[in-house]
Protein backbone atom coordinates (compact mmCIF):
# COMPACT_ATOMS: atom_id res chain seq x y z
CA UNK A 1 0.00 0.00 0.00
CA UNK A 2 1.32 3.55 -0.75
CA UNK A 3 -0.21 6.42 -0.49
CA UNK A 4 0.60 9.76 -2.38
CA UNK A 5 -0.37 13.47 -1.43
CA UNK A 6 2.80 15.43 -3.13
CA UNK A 7 1.63 17.01 -6.23
CA UNK A 8 -1.93 14.68 -6.21
CA UNK A 9 -3.71 12.40 -3.78
CA UNK A 10 -3.14 8.73 -5.20
CA UNK A 11 -3.63 5.16 -3.07
CA UNK A 12 -2.22 2.57 -4.70
CA UNK A 13 -3.31 -0.91 -3.62
CA UNK A 14 -2.11 -4.15 -4.91
CA UNK A 15 -0.02 -2.18 -7.30
CA UNK A 16 -2.90 -0.85 -8.41
CA UNK A 17 -3.37 3.15 -8.27
CA UNK A 18 -6.48 4.90 -7.72
CA UNK A 19 -7.13 8.41 -7.29
CA UNK A 20 -8.56 9.83 -4.23
CA UNK A 21 -12.00 11.72 -5.08
CA UNK A 22 -13.99 13.85 -3.74
CA UNK A 23 -13.26 17.23 -1.53
CA UNK A 24 -14.26 15.42 1.73
CA UNK A 25 -12.24 12.34 1.26
CA UNK A 26 -9.15 14.45 0.36
CA UNK A 27 -9.56 17.19 3.40
CA UNK A 28 -10.13 13.66 5.58
CA UNK A 29 -7.13 11.95 4.43
CA UNK A 30 -4.77 15.20 4.80
CA UNK A 31 -5.92 15.76 8.61
CA UNK A 32 -5.09 12.09 9.21
CA UNK A 33 -1.84 11.91 7.54
CA UNK A 34 -0.60 15.31 9.31
CA UNK A 35 -1.87 14.43 12.91
CA UNK A 36 -0.41 11.23 12.51
CA UNK A 37 0.56 9.11 15.07
CA UNK A 38 -1.55 11.56 17.18
CA UNK A 39 -5.89 10.58 17.94
CA UNK A 40 -7.44 13.26 16.23
CA UNK A 41 -11.11 13.43 17.73
CA UNK A 42 -14.61 13.36 15.81
CA UNK A 43 -15.27 16.69 16.79
CA UNK A 44 -12.14 18.20 15.10
CA UNK A 45 -12.72 16.28 11.87
CA UNK A 46 -16.22 17.28 12.02
CA UNK A 47 -15.46 20.93 12.13
CA UNK A 48 -13.15 20.51 9.59
CA UNK A 49 -14.70 18.68 7.13
CA UNK A 50 -18.77 20.88 7.78
CA UNK A 51 -17.96 23.86 10.06
CA UNK A 52 -21.10 25.96 9.20
CA UNK A 53 -23.34 22.55 10.12
CA UNK A 54 -23.27 20.42 12.96
CA UNK A 55 -26.58 18.03 12.43
CA UNK A 56 -25.77 14.79 11.34
CA UNK A 57 -22.15 15.35 11.62
CA UNK A 58 -20.58 11.83 13.80
CA UNK A 59 -22.86 9.95 11.16
CA UNK A 60 -21.81 11.72 8.43
CA UNK A 61 -18.28 11.30 9.64
CA UNK A 62 -18.30 7.47 10.10
CA UNK A 63 -19.45 6.84 6.80
CA UNK A 64 -16.55 8.86 5.28
CA UNK A 65 -14.45 7.10 7.74
CA UNK A 66 -15.68 4.02 5.73
CA UNK A 67 -15.29 5.14 2.45
CA UNK A 68 -11.42 6.11 3.02
CA UNK A 69 -11.20 2.42 4.59
CA UNK A 70 -12.14 1.00 1.86
CA UNK A 71 -9.98 2.98 -0.41
CA UNK A 72 -6.79 2.47 1.84
CA UNK A 73 -6.89 -1.38 3.24
CA UNK A 74 -8.12 -2.60 6.80
CA UNK A 75 -6.21 -2.02 9.59
CA UNK A 76 -4.62 1.11 8.33
CA UNK A 77 -7.32 3.63 9.60
CA UNK A 78 -7.86 2.97 13.97
CA UNK A 79 -10.86 3.75 16.32
CA UNK A 80 -10.13 4.17 19.46
CA UNK A 81 -12.10 6.57 22.38
CA UNK A 82 -9.87 9.15 21.71
CA UNK A 83 -11.23 9.25 17.97
CA UNK A 84 -9.11 7.79 14.86
CA UNK A 85 -5.70 8.12 13.64
CA UNK A 86 -3.80 7.02 10.73
CA UNK A 87 -1.67 3.84 11.19
CA UNK A 88 0.50 2.95 8.02
CA UNK A 89 4.29 2.26 8.19
CA UNK A 90 6.93 5.36 7.77
CA UNK A 91 7.70 4.53 4.16
CA UNK A 92 4.19 3.87 2.85
CA UNK A 93 3.51 7.97 2.86
CA UNK A 94 5.14 9.96 0.34
CA UNK A 95 5.14 13.03 2.54
CA UNK A 96 6.68 10.92 5.32
CA UNK A 97 9.18 9.91 3.29
CA UNK A 98 10.05 13.32 1.68
CA UNK A 99 10.09 14.58 5.48
CA UNK A 100 12.45 12.24 6.95
CA UNK A 101 15.27 12.15 3.81
CA UNK A 102 15.21 16.14 3.59
CA UNK A 103 15.71 15.78 7.56
CA UNK A 104 18.62 13.58 7.37
CA UNK A 105 20.24 14.58 4.65
CA UNK A 106 20.41 18.31 6.11
CA UNK A 107 21.13 17.03 9.37
CA UNK A 108 24.36 15.47 7.89
CA UNK A 109 25.26 18.59 5.81
CA UNK A 110 25.10 20.53 9.11
CA UNK A 111 27.44 18.30 10.42
CA UNK A 112 29.28 17.94 8.22
CA UNK A 113 29.51 14.89 5.81
CA UNK A 114 31.12 14.15 2.24
CA UNK A 115 29.35 16.56 -0.20
CA UNK A 116 29.37 13.89 -2.95
CA UNK A 117 27.26 11.44 -0.54
CA UNK A 118 25.22 14.74 0.67
CA UNK A 119 24.87 16.02 -3.22
CA UNK A 120 23.53 12.36 -4.05
CA UNK A 121 20.68 12.73 -1.47
CA UNK A 122 19.85 16.02 -1.73
CA UNK A 123 18.93 14.88 -5.10
CA UNK A 124 17.32 11.87 -4.00
CA UNK A 125 14.99 14.03 -1.56
CA UNK A 126 13.79 16.74 -4.28
CA UNK A 127 12.79 14.04 -6.82
CA UNK A 128 10.45 13.41 -4.23
CA UNK A 129 9.04 16.98 -5.03
CA UNK A 130 6.71 16.65 -7.74
CA UNK A 131 3.95 19.53 -6.95
CA UNK A 132 2.65 20.94 -3.83
CA UNK A 133 1.13 18.42 -1.07
CA UNK A 134 -2.56 18.26 -0.51
CA UNK A 135 -3.07 19.91 -3.88
CA UNK A 136 -6.80 21.27 -3.60
CA UNK A 137 -7.53 20.95 0.03
CA UNK A 138 -8.38 23.89 1.94
CA UNK A 139 -7.78 24.25 5.51
CA UNK A 140 -5.75 26.30 7.93
CA UNK A 141 -3.65 23.00 9.33
CA UNK A 142 -3.28 21.94 5.80
CA UNK A 143 -2.14 24.99 4.24
CA UNK A 144 0.11 25.47 7.32
CA UNK A 145 2.06 22.14 6.89
CA UNK A 146 1.84 22.74 2.83
CA UNK A 147 4.01 25.77 3.51
CA UNK A 148 6.56 23.91 5.79
CA UNK A 149 6.77 21.39 3.62
CA UNK A 150 7.59 24.22 0.46
CA UNK A 151 10.13 25.51 3.55
CA UNK A 152 11.88 22.16 3.23
CA UNK A 153 11.76 21.49 -0.03
CA UNK A 154 13.54 24.86 -0.87
CA UNK A 155 16.19 24.58 1.90
CA UNK A 156 16.85 21.55 0.71
CA UNK A 157 17.34 22.74 -2.62
CA UNK A 158 19.09 25.68 -1.93
CA UNK A 159 21.68 23.59 0.15
CA UNK A 160 22.16 21.56 -3.19
CA UNK A 161 22.66 24.77 -5.06
CA UNK A 162 25.30 25.80 -3.17
CA UNK A 163 27.02 22.80 -2.92
CA UNK A 164 27.72 22.97 -6.57
CA UNK A 165 28.67 26.57 -6.55
CA UNK A 166 31.02 25.87 -3.54
CA UNK A 167 32.61 22.56 -6.25
CA UNK A 168 32.89 24.88 -9.15
CA UNK A 169 30.18 23.74 -10.86
CA UNK A 170 28.23 27.00 -12.20
CA UNK A 171 26.62 25.42 -15.33
CA UNK A 172 25.52 22.44 -13.89
CA UNK A 173 24.11 24.61 -11.46
CA UNK A 174 22.42 27.04 -13.51
CA UNK A 175 19.90 24.27 -15.16
CA UNK A 176 18.83 23.31 -11.95
CA UNK A 177 18.66 26.19 -10.32
CA UNK A 178 17.02 28.64 -13.01
CA UNK A 179 13.71 26.61 -13.06
CA UNK A 180 13.01 26.71 -9.33
CA UNK A 181 14.63 30.28 -8.87
CA UNK A 182 12.11 31.60 -11.53
CA UNK A 183 8.61 30.04 -9.80
CA UNK A 184 10.20 32.15 -6.47
CA UNK A 185 10.60 35.48 -7.78
CA UNK A 186 10.52 36.99 -4.01
CA UNK A 187 12.28 34.55 -2.30
CA UNK A 188 15.62 36.66 -2.27
CA UNK A 189 18.41 33.92 -0.93
CA UNK A 190 17.53 31.78 -4.15
CA UNK A 191 17.77 34.98 -6.29
CA UNK A 192 21.13 35.99 -4.87
CA UNK A 193 22.17 32.43 -5.24
CA UNK A 194 20.98 32.56 -9.43
CA UNK A 195 22.86 35.93 -9.77
CA UNK A 196 26.17 34.34 -8.38
CA UNK A 197 25.83 31.06 -10.37
CA UNK A 198 25.39 33.64 -13.50
CA UNK A 199 27.84 35.99 -12.25
CA UNK A 200 30.96 33.19 -11.84
CA UNK A 201 29.80 31.96 -15.39
CA UNK A 202 30.32 35.30 -16.64
CA UNK A 203 26.79 36.25 -17.89
CA UNK A 204 26.72 39.46 -15.75
CA UNK A 205 23.92 41.16 -17.86
CA UNK A 206 21.68 37.95 -17.22
CA UNK A 207 22.21 38.52 -13.71
CA UNK A 208 21.11 42.02 -13.64
CA UNK A 209 17.93 40.69 -15.21
CA UNK A 210 18.10 38.84 -12.45
CA UNK A 211 18.45 41.69 -9.88
CA UNK A 212 15.96 43.63 -11.38
CA UNK A 213 13.13 41.04 -12.11
CA UNK A 214 13.24 40.27 -7.88
CA UNK A 215 13.45 43.85 -7.56
CA UNK A 216 9.83 44.34 -9.50
CA UNK A 217 8.60 41.31 -7.84
CA UNK A 218 9.18 42.82 -4.58
CA UNK A 219 7.82 45.72 -5.26
CA UNK A 220 4.67 44.70 -5.61
CA UNK A 221 4.45 43.26 -2.05
CA UNK A 222 5.73 46.89 -0.93
CA UNK A 223 9.23 45.33 -0.14
CA UNK A 224 12.67 46.37 -1.05
CA UNK A 225 16.08 43.88 -2.38
CA UNK A 226 17.56 42.61 1.22
CA UNK A 227 21.06 43.80 1.90
CA UNK A 228 22.49 40.49 0.61
CA UNK A 229 20.69 40.71 -2.65
CA UNK A 230 22.08 44.53 -3.38
CA UNK A 231 25.89 43.27 -2.06
CA UNK A 232 25.27 40.23 -4.81
CA UNK A 233 24.56 42.97 -7.45
CA UNK A 234 27.51 45.10 -6.27
CA UNK A 235 29.31 42.54 -6.87
CA UNK A 236 28.11 41.65 -10.58
CA UNK A 237 28.28 45.57 -11.20
CA UNK A 238 31.90 46.09 -10.33
CA UNK A 239 33.72 47.74 -13.16
CA UNK A 240 36.89 46.24 -14.63
CA UNK A 241 40.30 47.26 -13.07
CA UNK A 242 41.29 49.84 -16.25
CA UNK A 243 38.00 52.16 -15.23
CA UNK A 244 38.94 52.31 -11.50
CA UNK A 245 40.12 55.36 -10.25
CA UNK A 246 41.91 56.08 -6.67
CA UNK A 247 45.42 54.92 -5.92
CA UNK A 248 45.59 51.69 -6.82
CA UNK A 249 44.82 52.37 -10.25
CA UNK A 250 48.14 52.82 -11.86
CA UNK A 251 49.34 49.17 -9.69
CA UNK A 252 51.00 47.27 -12.11
CA UNK A 253 49.71 44.20 -14.16
CA UNK A 254 50.02 41.06 -12.54
CA UNK A 255 53.59 38.70 -13.86
CA UNK A 256 52.61 37.20 -16.95
CA UNK A 257 51.18 33.82 -17.42
CA UNK A 258 51.52 33.39 -21.18
CA UNK A 259 51.72 29.32 -20.88
CA UNK A 260 51.44 28.91 -24.73
CA UNK A 261 54.50 31.05 -25.87
CA UNK A 262 56.89 29.31 -22.84
CA UNK A 263 55.47 25.80 -24.62
CA UNK A 264 56.51 27.15 -28.14
CA UNK A 265 60.15 28.16 -26.35
CA UNK A 266 60.05 24.67 -25.17
CA UNK A 267 59.27 23.25 -28.49
CA UNK A 268 62.20 24.91 -30.05
CA UNK A 269 65.91 23.34 -30.01
CA UNK A 270 67.93 24.91 -27.31
CA UNK A 271 70.58 24.30 -24.50
CA UNK A 272 70.09 22.53 -21.90
CA UNK A 273 70.33 24.79 -19.25
CA UNK A 274 67.79 27.18 -21.26
CA UNK A 275 65.16 24.73 -21.80
CA UNK A 276 65.24 24.32 -17.66
CA UNK A 277 64.98 27.68 -17.22
CA UNK A 278 62.32 27.31 -19.71
CA UNK A 279 60.57 24.86 -18.00
CA UNK A 280 60.54 26.64 -14.47
CA UNK A 281 59.07 29.51 -15.57
CA UNK A 282 56.73 27.17 -17.25
CA UNK A 283 56.08 25.62 -13.79
CA UNK A 284 55.52 28.70 -11.83
CA UNK A 285 52.75 29.49 -14.19
CA UNK A 286 51.00 26.39 -13.74
CA UNK A 287 51.33 26.75 -9.90
CA UNK A 288 49.99 30.11 -10.38
CA UNK A 289 47.24 28.88 -12.28
CA UNK A 290 46.22 26.37 -9.64
CA UNK A 291 47.08 23.23 -11.77
CA UNK A 292 49.23 22.04 -8.62
CA UNK A 293 49.94 18.67 -9.87
CA UNK A 294 51.66 19.75 -13.28
CA UNK A 295 53.64 22.21 -11.77
CA UNK A 296 54.85 19.64 -8.49
CA UNK A 297 55.81 16.94 -11.15
CA UNK A 298 57.52 19.82 -13.63
CA UNK A 299 59.89 21.30 -10.56
CA UNK A 300 60.45 17.72 -9.05
CA UNK A 301 61.59 16.48 -12.63
CA UNK A 302 63.79 19.74 -12.46
CA UNK A 303 64.86 19.19 -9.23
CA UNK A 304 66.11 16.04 -10.05
CA UNK A 305 67.96 16.77 -13.20
CA UNK A 306 70.31 19.44 -11.12
CA UNK A 307 70.62 16.46 -8.36
CA UNK A 308 72.32 14.37 -11.10
CA UNK A 309 74.40 16.72 -12.11
CA UNK A 310 75.37 17.81 -8.76
CA UNK A 311 74.51 21.23 -8.87
CA UNK A 312 73.88 21.85 -5.51
CA UNK A 313 72.75 25.43 -5.76
CA UNK A 314 70.31 25.09 -8.41
CA UNK A 315 69.06 21.78 -6.68
CA UNK A 316 68.04 24.34 -3.28
CA UNK A 317 66.74 26.18 -5.87
CA UNK A 318 64.37 23.88 -7.07
CA UNK A 319 63.49 22.42 -3.79
CA UNK A 320 62.69 26.23 -2.73
CA UNK A 321 60.24 26.22 -5.54
CA UNK A 322 58.64 22.56 -4.35
CA UNK A 323 58.41 24.29 -1.30
CA UNK A 324 56.41 27.23 -1.98
CA UNK A 325 54.16 25.59 -4.60
CA UNK A 326 53.03 23.38 -1.60
CA UNK A 327 52.70 26.07 0.80
CA UNK A 328 50.06 27.26 -1.07
CA UNK A 329 47.94 24.40 -0.94
CA UNK A 330 47.76 24.74 2.63
CA UNK A 331 50.63 21.86 3.23
CA UNK A 332 52.92 24.20 5.45
CA UNK A 333 54.65 21.16 6.86
CA UNK A 334 55.38 19.17 3.56
CA UNK A 335 56.77 22.79 2.44
CA UNK A 336 58.72 23.03 5.73
CA UNK A 337 60.39 19.21 4.83
CA UNK A 338 61.54 20.77 1.56
CA UNK A 339 63.04 23.91 3.24
CA UNK A 340 64.86 21.69 5.49
CA UNK A 341 66.19 19.67 2.55
CA UNK A 342 67.12 22.62 0.52
CA UNK A 343 69.37 24.60 3.30
CA UNK A 344 70.96 21.34 4.16
CA UNK A 345 72.15 21.94 0.83
CA UNK A 346 72.72 25.35 1.12
CA UNK A 347 74.92 24.75 4.02
CA UNK A 348 77.63 24.26 0.69
CA UNK A 349 76.46 27.31 -1.33
CA UNK A 350 74.93 30.59 -0.49
CA UNK A 351 73.85 32.70 -3.82
CA UNK A 352 69.91 31.66 -2.72
CA UNK A 353 70.20 31.28 1.51
CA UNK A 354 68.34 34.50 2.16
CA UNK A 355 65.76 33.30 -0.63
CA UNK A 356 65.11 30.46 1.22
CA UNK A 357 65.49 31.65 4.93
CA UNK A 358 62.78 34.22 3.94
CA UNK A 359 60.48 31.86 2.32
CA UNK A 360 60.78 29.61 6.10
CA UNK A 361 59.53 33.10 7.56
CA UNK A 362 56.87 33.85 5.57
CA UNK A 363 55.65 30.29 6.00
CA UNK A 364 55.76 30.89 9.80
CA UNK A 365 53.94 33.80 9.69
CA UNK A 366 50.61 31.96 7.39
CA UNK A 367 51.30 29.00 10.74
CA UNK A 368 51.25 31.82 13.40
CA UNK A 369 54.83 31.70 14.41
CA UNK A 370 55.45 35.30 14.40
CA UNK A 371 58.52 35.07 16.46
CA UNK A 372 60.10 32.73 14.63
CA UNK A 373 59.34 34.30 11.84
CA UNK A 374 61.19 37.74 13.68
CA UNK A 375 64.46 36.21 14.14
CA UNK A 376 65.09 35.19 10.87
CA UNK A 377 63.94 38.51 9.47
CA UNK A 378 66.63 39.52 11.90
CA UNK A 379 68.99 37.23 10.84
CA UNK A 380 68.94 38.36 6.81
CA UNK A 381 70.34 41.45 5.83
CA UNK A 382 67.59 44.77 5.59
CA UNK A 383 67.18 45.96 2.02
CA UNK A 384 69.44 48.65 1.19
CA UNK A 385 66.96 51.88 1.25
CA UNK A 386 67.88 53.39 -2.20
CA UNK A 387 66.33 52.08 -5.05
CA UNK A 388 67.90 48.72 -6.43
CA UNK A 389 68.31 48.70 -9.84
CA UNK A 390 66.10 47.51 -12.72
CA UNK A 391 68.73 45.18 -13.85
CA UNK A 392 69.01 43.62 -10.73
CA UNK A 393 66.66 41.32 -10.67
CA UNK A 394 67.56 38.63 -8.03
CA UNK A 395 68.46 41.37 -5.24
CA UNK A 396 64.80 43.42 -6.42
CA UNK A 397 63.19 39.97 -6.06
CA UNK A 398 64.81 39.07 -2.57
CA UNK A 399 63.97 42.84 -1.32
CA UNK A 400 60.63 42.58 -2.17
CA UNK A 401 60.00 39.46 -0.41
CA UNK A 402 61.84 40.90 2.57
CA UNK A 403 59.91 43.98 2.93
CA UNK A 404 56.79 41.69 2.73
CA UNK A 405 58.06 39.52 5.22
CA UNK A 406 58.13 42.33 7.71
CA UNK A 407 54.74 43.40 6.66
CA UNK A 408 53.44 40.05 7.90
CA UNK A 409 55.29 39.94 11.16
CA UNK A 410 54.73 43.86 12.27
CA UNK A 411 50.42 43.29 11.21
CA UNK A 412 50.21 40.23 13.44
CA UNK A 413 52.21 41.65 16.20
CA UNK A 414 49.73 44.73 15.95
CA UNK A 415 51.91 47.56 14.65
CA UNK A 416 49.99 48.57 11.71
CA UNK A 417 51.30 51.65 11.20
CA UNK A 418 54.88 50.02 10.39
CA UNK A 419 53.11 47.09 8.31
CA UNK A 420 51.30 49.13 6.04
CA UNK A 421 54.82 50.84 5.27
CA UNK A 422 56.55 47.64 5.12
CA UNK A 423 53.83 46.28 2.32
CA UNK A 424 53.47 49.54 0.23
CA UNK A 425 58.10 49.06 0.03
CA UNK A 426 57.34 45.68 -1.36
CA UNK A 427 54.53 46.48 -3.62
CA UNK A 428 56.69 48.92 -5.04
CA UNK A 429 59.48 47.09 -5.65
CA UNK A 430 57.20 44.26 -6.96
CA UNK A 431 55.74 46.81 -9.46
CA UNK A 432 58.81 47.26 -11.39
CA UNK A 433 57.76 45.08 -14.51
CA UNK A 434 60.75 42.92 -13.97
CA UNK A 435 59.37 39.83 -15.91
CA UNK A 436 60.11 37.19 -13.04
CA UNK A 437 58.61 39.81 -10.27
CA UNK A 438 55.03 38.93 -9.15
CA UNK A 439 53.16 41.84 -7.46
CA UNK A 440 50.50 39.63 -6.94
CA UNK A 441 50.88 38.66 -3.41
CA UNK A 442 52.38 42.10 -2.35
CA UNK A 443 48.63 43.50 -3.79
CA UNK A 444 46.90 41.11 -0.99
CA UNK A 445 49.81 42.17 1.16
CA UNK A 446 48.98 45.85 1.15
CA UNK A 447 45.47 45.56 1.44
CA UNK A 448 45.67 43.24 4.31
CA UNK A 449 47.39 45.45 6.22
CA UNK A 450 45.49 48.41 5.19
CA UNK A 451 42.79 46.56 6.22
CA UNK A 452 43.85 45.53 10.23
CA UNK A 453 45.15 49.84 10.22
CA UNK A 454 41.29 50.35 9.65
CA UNK A 455 42.05 52.12 6.65
CA UNK A 456 39.41 51.75 4.06
CA UNK A 457 41.88 52.48 0.91
CA UNK A 458 42.49 49.05 1.54
CA UNK A 459 39.03 48.19 -0.24
CA UNK A 460 40.33 49.64 -3.29
CA UNK A 461 43.45 47.42 -3.10
CA UNK A 462 41.47 44.52 -2.57
CA UNK A 463 39.05 44.90 -5.85
CA UNK A 464 42.38 45.49 -7.79
CA UNK A 465 43.86 42.26 -6.39
CA UNK A 466 41.00 40.16 -7.03
CA UNK A 467 40.44 41.80 -10.71
CA UNK A 468 44.20 40.99 -11.74
CA UNK A 469 43.97 37.15 -10.35
CA UNK A 470 40.91 36.96 -11.77
CA UNK A 471 42.19 38.43 -15.67
CA UNK A 472 45.18 36.44 -15.57
CA UNK A 473 43.67 33.01 -14.07
CA UNK A 474 45.71 33.18 -11.33
CA UNK A 475 42.78 31.06 -8.88
CA UNK A 476 45.12 30.53 -6.26
CA UNK A 477 45.70 34.35 -5.65
CA UNK A 478 41.75 35.30 -6.21
CA UNK A 479 40.83 32.75 -3.35
CA UNK A 480 43.44 34.30 -0.90
CA UNK A 481 42.14 38.08 -1.97
CA UNK A 482 38.36 36.86 -1.61
CA UNK A 483 39.16 35.23 1.81
CA UNK A 484 41.17 38.34 2.70
CA UNK A 485 38.30 40.66 1.44
CA UNK A 486 35.52 38.69 3.30
CA UNK A 487 37.17 39.52 7.01
CA UNK A 488 37.88 43.51 5.88
CA UNK A 489 33.56 43.28 5.24
CA UNK A 490 33.40 41.34 8.31
CA UNK A 491 35.12 44.36 9.83
CA UNK A 492 33.47 46.74 8.13
CA UNK A 493 30.16 45.27 9.79
CA UNK A 494 29.03 43.97 6.02
CA UNK A 495 28.23 40.24 6.65
CA UNK A 496 26.15 39.80 3.87
CA UNK A 497 29.20 41.26 1.59
CA UNK A 498 31.37 38.86 3.44
CA UNK A 499 29.39 35.92 2.54
CA UNK A 500 29.49 36.72 -0.82
CA UNK A 501 33.54 37.08 -1.36
CA UNK A 502 34.08 34.13 1.31
CA UNK A 503 31.61 31.50 -0.69
CA UNK A 504 33.81 32.68 -4.05
CA UNK A 505 36.60 32.11 -1.97
CA UNK A 506 35.74 28.35 -1.02
CA UNK A 507 34.30 27.58 -4.80
CA UNK A 508 37.67 28.78 -6.07
CA UNK A 509 40.47 26.88 -3.26
CA UNK A 510 37.93 23.62 -3.34
CA UNK A 511 38.35 23.57 -7.45
CA UNK A 512 42.29 23.86 -6.83
CA UNK A 513 42.86 22.12 -3.88
CA UNK A 514 44.34 25.01 -1.98
CA UNK A 515 42.91 23.47 1.42
CA UNK A 516 44.57 26.63 3.71
CA UNK A 517 42.68 28.83 1.78
CA UNK A 518 39.39 26.61 1.89
CA UNK A 519 39.65 26.26 5.62
CA UNK A 520 40.22 30.24 6.12
CA UNK A 521 37.15 31.09 3.16
CA UNK A 522 35.25 28.39 5.60
CA UNK A 523 35.28 30.23 8.85
CA UNK A 524 35.00 34.04 7.42
CA UNK A 525 31.17 31.98 5.43
CA UNK A 526 30.89 30.82 9.73
CA UNK A 527 31.44 33.95 10.94
CA UNK A 528 29.32 35.81 8.55
CA UNK A 529 26.63 33.13 9.34
CA UNK A 530 26.98 34.20 13.27
CA UNK A 531 26.49 38.15 12.27
CA UNK A 532 23.41 37.00 10.11
CA UNK A 533 21.75 34.62 13.05
CA UNK A 534 22.39 32.20 11.04
CA UNK A 535 23.53 29.51 13.48
CA UNK A 536 22.77 26.32 10.97
CA UNK A 537 25.17 27.54 8.50
CA UNK A 538 27.51 28.59 10.92
CA UNK A 539 27.67 24.97 12.16
CA UNK A 540 28.17 23.67 8.96
CA UNK A 541 31.12 25.91 7.70
CA UNK A 542 32.82 25.85 10.99
CA UNK A 543 33.14 22.05 10.54
CA UNK A 544 34.16 22.66 7.24
CA UNK A 545 36.60 24.42 8.30
CA UNK A 546 38.09 22.57 10.48
CA UNK A 547 37.99 19.44 8.37
CA UNK A 548 40.01 21.38 5.20
CA UNK A 549 42.53 22.01 7.53
CA UNK A 550 43.16 18.42 9.20
CA UNK A 551 42.65 17.21 5.34
CA UNK A 552 46.43 19.06 5.30
CA UNK A 553 47.78 18.63 8.58
CA UNK A 554 47.76 22.77 8.72
CA UNK A 555 50.03 23.11 11.75
CA UNK A 556 47.64 25.87 13.68
CA UNK A 557 48.65 27.06 17.00
CA UNK A 558 47.19 25.40 19.91
CA UNK A 559 45.18 28.47 21.20
CA UNK A 560 43.49 28.36 17.22
CA UNK A 561 43.11 24.97 17.20
CA UNK A 562 41.35 24.96 20.52
CA UNK A 563 39.31 28.05 19.53
CA UNK A 564 37.75 26.39 16.51
CA UNK A 565 37.13 22.51 17.75
CA UNK A 566 35.34 24.81 20.68
CA UNK A 567 33.34 26.72 17.43
CA UNK A 568 32.82 23.36 16.38
CA UNK A 569 31.40 21.84 19.45
CA UNK A 570 29.13 24.50 20.39
CA UNK A 571 27.38 24.18 16.60
CA UNK A 572 26.92 20.90 16.97
CA UNK A 573 25.60 21.40 20.60
CA UNK A 574 23.16 23.87 18.68
CA UNK A 575 22.13 21.63 16.18
CA UNK A 576 21.11 18.73 18.57
CA UNK A 577 19.22 21.82 20.49
CA UNK A 578 17.17 22.32 17.43
CA UNK A 579 16.56 18.23 16.84
CA UNK A 580 17.13 18.49 12.97
CA UNK A 581 15.91 15.43 12.26
CA UNK A 582 12.73 15.81 13.57
CA UNK A 583 13.00 19.57 11.93
CA UNK A 584 10.41 20.13 14.89
CA UNK A 585 7.75 21.30 12.54
CA UNK A 586 9.70 24.57 12.48
CA UNK A 587 12.25 24.87 9.96
CA UNK A 588 13.58 28.48 9.09
CA UNK A 589 14.93 29.15 5.77
CA UNK A 590 17.41 29.37 4.75
CA UNK A 591 19.36 32.92 4.20
CA UNK A 592 21.48 32.27 1.09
Amino acid sequence: MAINVIGRFEVTVDQEPQKVVGNLQRLLLALLILRAPQWTSPDVLSEALWPDSSAGAESRLHLHIHRLRARLGTGTIESGPDGYRLDAPHDTVDVWRFERAVGDVLADHFRGRADTELLRRLEDAVQLWVGAPFPGVEHPDVTAERYRLEEMYLLAQETRFAHLLDRGEHEAVLEVLAPVASEHRTRESLQTLWMTALHRAGRRSEAIEVFDAAREALAVLDLEPDRELLAARAMVLEQPAAQRGGTARDAAPSVELDEGEIRRDLAQPGAPELTLRARRRLARVLAMKGRFDEALELFGQIEAQYRARSQEDDEATALGDLAAVVSVTGDLSRALRYLDEAEQLEERTTSTDAFLRLLRALLLTHSGRIEQAAEILREVPRPPDEPVPSSSEPAAQLAAMWWRVRSQVDRRRGATGPAVAAARRAFHLAARREPQLDPGPMLVELASSLRDAGDEECFEWFHRAIQDAHHAGRLPMAACAHAALAKAQLLWGEPENALLHGREALSIARRTGCWGYAGRAAKRIADAAVALSDPMRAAWYYCEALSFYRRVEYPLLPQVRVELEQLVASSCGFLEATSLHGMDRRLPPLQS
